[in-house]
């Protein structure tokens, strides 16, 4: 059993990485990607705390997610803690 479960873990990081992968190529700019990998890295975060932790200004990170919304890798949820979309 525990061979079976480690064979399908081991397959979804794969499935999930390439997806990650491949959403990073069709983004523009830079801090697009630096906001969707911080996400991934550590999602759940609000608004503050991620351009806290990435020292981008309010501007640039709204930018960001408006764009990654839209291009529905991100959403927010009833708590205002944004979530990458698998």
């Amino acid at each position: 059993m525990e061979e079976l479960v480690s064979d399908l873990a081991s397959g979804l990081r794969r499935r999930l990485y390439r997806v990650h992968v491949n959403r990073l190529r069709g983004l523009g700019a830079p801090s697009e990607k630096l906001v969707y990998i911080y996400l991934v890295l550590a999602e759940p975060q609000s608004f503050s705390t991620a351009r806290r932790s990435l020292g981008i200004g309010k501007a640039t990170l709204s930018r960001a997610l408006v764009k990654l919304r839209g291009l529905e890798y991100v959403e927010l949820d009833d708590f205002y803690l944004y979530w990458v979309k698998e």
